[in-house]
């Protein structure tokens, strides 16, 4: 299913180039290798402290550096692979997920990775009994003695979400032009956002949980961060003011246009028909699971698209 859409945004850019230019002119496109010997590789960030270092995510727990003249240094960077739910060796989509380093990163050494973790012993009894378990957004920070080694004890954990499943973490950790961080959150697993940890209407369109939707938050101030006075809930009972779009099944990935034209794009993983790239506006809603992309969606039915979108 991924490789499909990466194989078609991938075309649709080339066809975009090639009408761009010249009849005459060619336009390919190709793959490179540039490290191996790793395991689960989902993520890669760049500080921005002029190494021209780039630092890989594994989901099983570690953050790999691969040097400028292309040699992948064998110490992890970060191994937090003791923190961790056990994952399936099958298949899982829990794991270390996502990873951004602070803005200010030279001089500060602050990231931020999202990962999963068994449950909290602090969750309400029936979340513990019944839910699969609790996903961590930490800060941590570069070593002293080592630019190349995260200090482990560093950690400062600033958000716990508990998860009903398995399945649709979603992950992302990136910061905006703003200098805010943004997580995405997956609805919480299972399918058709109908399951147990879901609500009458599902996650995704619920206010109250964090679940299915895009985060916005200041770790620069607050304690252990501080909600930016124009999230579109800051202020509002009954919402949670962390909350910058929501309607959002499983956004997999998202990154800024560096052009700045679009903002804050994000790929949202479907369920059984339709795959999403949307551009992500403050309050918007994506409308998960009332409609799988731009068609209507019936959790009951999840193969049929109904005429009409319930309300």
């Amino acid at each position: 299913m991924f490789t499909t859409l990466r194989v078609t945004l991938l075309s649709l850019l080339v066809l975009g180039l090639s009408i761009a230019r010249t009849a005459s002119a060619e336009t390919t496109i190709g793959l490179e290798v540039v490290a191996e010997g790793l395991t689960a590789p989902i993520a890669m960030a760049a500080p921005d402290d002029g190494t021209k270092r780039r630092f890989i995510v594994e989901q099983v727990g570690t953050i790999r550096i691969l040097m400028p003249d292309g040699t992948l240094k064998r110490r992890s960077f970060l191994n937090i692979r003791s923190k961790l739910h056990r994952l399936e060796s099958f298949f899982d989509e829990r794991g270390l997920l996502g990873l951004a380093f602070h803005p200010d990163f030279k001089t500060n050494g602050r990231f931020f990775v999202y990962y999963s973790a068994p449950m909290s012993a602090y969750a309400p009894f029936r979340t513990r009994l019944y839910w699969n378990h609790t996903a961590y957004l930490s800060e941590f920070k570069v070593s002293k003695d080592d630019p190349d080694r995260a200090n482990p004890l560093s950690e400062r954990i600033l958000l716990q979400i508990d998860q009903p499943q398995f399945n649709h973490n979603g992950g992302d950790v990136v910061f905006g032009p703003d200098g805010y961080l943004y997580l995405s959150l997956g609805d919480g697993g299972y399918a058709n956002d109908k399951a147990i940890g879901h609500g009458p209407e599902g996650n995704s369109q619920d206010p109250a949980t964090l679940l299915g939707k895009i985060i916005r938050i200041d770790v620069d101030n607050g304690e252990p961060y501080a909600i930016p006075s124009d999230n579109p809930y800051a202020g509002k009972a009954g919402h949670r003011e962390e909350i910058f779009a929501s309607g959002l099944r499983n956004a997999w990935r998202m990154s800024f246009d560096p052009g700045g034209q679009f903002g804050l794009i994000a790929a949202d993983v479907g369920q059984n028909s339709f795959e999403e790239v949307n551009v992500i506006t403050k309050g918007g809603n994506y409308g998960w699971n009332k409609k799988e992309g731009t068609h209507c969606f019936d959790p009951d039915n999840p193969n049929e698209h109904p005429a009409q979108c319930p309300d």
